[in-house]
């Protein structure tokens, strides 16, 4: 297995049963650790999907390994922010629809 391939490993968000986000860390308590940041908790408690909030304080998270599209999705996006020259260390992939935020 290459090296890079066993520092990395994909995981997935789920809230509420739902697949939500998919992400890369070294491992699955890597990858909870990030998630439970609070940085990140506010950021998916303001983001709304179809109008509605990604995360409320008592939804239920669950990080597991990320399945092969939720996998796919995540290279798909690693690479566009490669293109637009963005740092990928903590890239991560919606598998919900987001709303846009007015400006």
């Amino acid at each position: 297995m290459p090296a890079k391939a066993r520092q990395t490993r994909c995981f997935t968000l789920e809230i509420n049963r739902r697949p939500v986000l998919a992400l890369s860390a070294a491992s699955l308590r890597s990858a909870k650790a990030r998630i439970g940041e609070a940085w990140f908790i506010e950021e998916l408690e303001r983001m709304r999907s179809n109008g509605k909030p990604i995360l409320r304080p008592r939804d239920a998270c669950l990080v597991r390994p990320a399945n092969s599209e939720e996998a796919a999705a995540l290279d798909l996006e690693r690479a566009m922010e490669q293109v637009r020259g963005e740092d990928v260390k903590y890239c991560f992939a919606f598998l919900i629809e987001i709303n846009r935020e007015p400006n």
